[in-house]
């Protein structure tokens, strides 16, 4: 099993009890241009990070797993869209509540 297939497998344990879950790419959480960004909101994106941490997943390691996916399909674009998707996501949780 290569590493985007580890990943992906970790993620259908937390989120769907080791079957398919539909988001098991992660690109709704770290591909702003991609369609799958929005299948999902910024709120339920902090709930998939949260459980993923919940879940003991570190971050960064994930990340690098889910980029290093995309550069092993020539997917640069793809791969490079995550600092992107944090911004996003950490610019609405910090943002004051109006």
């Amino acid at each position: 099993m290569n590493k985007h297939e580890d990943y992906e497998a970790r993620m259908d344990m937390i989120f769907a009890n080791g079957h398919l879950w539909k988001h098991r790419t992660l690109r709704t959480v770290f591909d702003p241009p991609s369609s799958e960004w929005g299948y999902t909101t910024i709120q339920q994106k902090v709930a998939i990070l949260k459980k993923v941490v919940e879940n003991g997943e570190n971050l960064y390691s994930l990340i690098d797993d889910y980029k290093d996916r995309y550069r092993e399909q020539n997917r640069y674009d793809i791969a490079n869209e995550t600092g992107n998707a944090l911004a996003l996501i950490i610019e609405h949780i910090l943002k004051p509540e109006e």
